[in-house]
């Protein structure tokens, strides 16, 4: 009884530590505009990693964009490899899913390279998006967009 009890427990941490991210504190001018920080990373040792030749890249919106309303289609593009829905303990350096991070927090890990968004009006938000393996880890070394940043027009 005591056995599933933690392997449960055990799942659940990974999973929890694998989806936690970052959060900045405002910057050092505290203005609320999020600081540029670490890309989050799962603790507890992974262990090797495998590389990919993947690369991926964030289409839009573009880095300075105002974006009016109160959604915004993110589009990635992935070269050199697939988006795959399927889960997997056998990574494959080509196959994967998108995370995408919105002001820090991961809000989807997508089957897709575009999604709708909900956003507030009035607001500044940055935005990256990164490919990871198909067992939601990322590779060695990790394949990450440049930040970008964009605000959401007054409603």
């Amino acid at each position: 009884m005591r056995r599933p009890f933690l392997v449960l427990l055990t799942a659940l941490l990974v999973c929890v530590t694998a989806c936690g991210s970052a959060v900045a504190d405002g910057g050092p001018s505290g203005s609320g505009t999020p600081a540029a920080t670490p890309y989050p990373t799962p603790s507890g040792g992974l262990g090797h990693r495998p590389s990919s030749p993947v690369k991926i890249a964030l289409l839009s919106p573009a880095s300075g964009a105002i974006v009016h309303g109160t959604s915004v289609l993110v589009r990635v593009s992935v070269t050199g490899g697939i988006v795959t829905p399927t889960l997997s303990a056998v990574v494959s350096p080509t196959k994967g899913h998108v995370h995408l991070y919105l002001n820090n927090q991961l809000i989807y890990m997508a089957y897709t390279l575009q999604q709708a968004i909900t956003v507030k009006p009035g607001l500044e938000y940055t935005m990256y998006a990164e490919f990871v393996a198909q067992d939601h880890f990322p590779f060695d070394p990790r394949d990450v967009t440049p930040t970008i940043f964009f605000t959401v027009a007054p409603g």
